[in-house]
């Protein structure tokens, strides 16, 4: 993973890109209020675009590879028997939970605090990565993440400010749905990371297929036993509240699922190359583009929306801290562990192998027995 990490950069950039059209045109699809928010009309549409998306890459690659022999077929059924990885199945659990969580919290709080509340993610999943992967960091990688936690939290002090001045409180139940979902997604990252470090048989497409094939599963079932229940007050009485433009809804919810789509792909990019950390720290710098942009498209609408010199300072260190960690060369793995168990081997089989004196000794009792034995035969005889 280490020796991909030059390349993490334009792969970390256009996750960045597609991430804030991601999140844009969907703070605009809430915005539209097309149907009740209970029915969590993002979520499907979202998981549909995973699965669908996962499977016309399977697709592709079966099409492009189907002719061409890469492996031989012992090692191809070598690869094919090695067993699910089980750590596998909480992907969906992670990443519906805390989708679900997302929005709500979208909602309830504005685009910009639930973007700068997310920046939690950072050293939560730093922590993950040291507790349950052993991943250690450099100094510098450190005062990256510092920085990045720093430009956050000027943020933060700046919503906090404009809220006391504005006489409004920030929803308390808000915020703890925002950080539900930062860690849920730090698990998330967590899982994906050991996938990877750990070549497991389930590749980074495959993990986005089981994700988006559960999230859209679960999702009809929730459908079918709630919104189902009561489509007049859930669905009919919002979207006929106010006129609508078909065109216009079909463009923005076609932008939100292909920039989905190939955000997923650049995040599991990321991953693979760099690790939850780095992941974590492109979110942040995400969520400083969808605080820049919010600012000329929605702050006409909504003043939570809007950009101020802080907001400004924040996402300059922001931006500073995740190119940063990008850039930091990853701490070199020790290898205590190797040498202490080649030095044990070695002694081990000094210990198995016999010493040349132990074998003179040997030669010697041989010889002597030899020659007992034939005295006593030369007095028998």
């Amino acid at each position: 993973m280490a020796g991909d990490r030059g390349g993490v950069i334009p792969v970390m950039a256009a996750h960045v890109a597609f991430g804030v059209c991601y999140f844009l045109t969907a703070q605009r699809v809430l915005n539209m209020r097309l149907v009740a928010p209970e029915t969590q009309p993002l979520t499907g549409m979202i998981y549909l675009s995973d699965a669908l998306s996962s499977t016309a890459t399977w697709a592709w690659t079966t099409a492009i590879g189907g002719g061409k022999t890469t492996t031989s077929g012992r090692a191809t059924r070598a690869v094919d028997s090695r067993p699910f990885p089980r750590a596998a199945m909480l992907l969906p659990v992670f990443d519906l939970f805390g989708l679900t969580c997302a929005f709500e919290a979208m909602r309830r709080l504005g685009g910009p605090l639930y973007q700068t509340l997310s920046g939690l993610l950072i050293p939560f999943s730093a922590l993950l990565s040291r507790v349950f992967l052993k991943r250690t960091f450099t100094t510098a990688q450190l005062s990256a993440i510092g920085v990045v936690i720093c430009g956050l939290a000027v943020k933060a002090k700046d919503v906090a400010d404009a809220s006391a001045r504005d006489g409004g409180e920030v929803p308390v139940a808000g915020i703890l749905i925002a950080n539900a979902a930062t860690v849920s997604y730090g698990f998330r990252g967590l899982v994906m990371e050991h996938l990877s470090a750990s070549k497991s048989t389930l590749s980074a497409n495959a993990q986005t297929l089981l994700m988006g094939a559960c999230g859209f599963t679960a999702f009809c079932a929730y459908t079918a036993a709630k919104t189902a229940q009561d489509m007049d007050g859930l669905v009919w009485s919002f979207y006929n509240a106010q006129p609508r433009d078909v065109n216009d809804i079909l463009k923005v919810h076609l932008g939100n699922m292909l920039s989905r789509a190939f955000m997923v792909k650049m995040m599991m990019g990321v991953i693979s190359r760099a690790g939850a950390t780095q992941l974590a720290l492109s979110n942040a710098i995400r969520s400083v583009g969808v605080i820049v942009f919010s600012h000329f498209i929605f702050c006409p609408e909504d003043s939570r929306q809007c950009l101020s010199y802080n907001g400004t300072v924040s996402a300059a260190m922001v931006v500073t801290g995740g190119l940063a960690y990008a850039l930091c060369k990853p701490k070199p793995k020790t290898k205590t562990s190797s040498t202490s168990t080649a030095a044990g081997a070695s002694s081990a089989r000094r210990r198995r192998s016999p010493t040349f004196h132990d074998r003179d000794d040997a030669s010697t009792t041989t010889t002597t027995t030899t020659t007992t034995v034939r005295r006593r035969s030369a007095r028998r005889g």
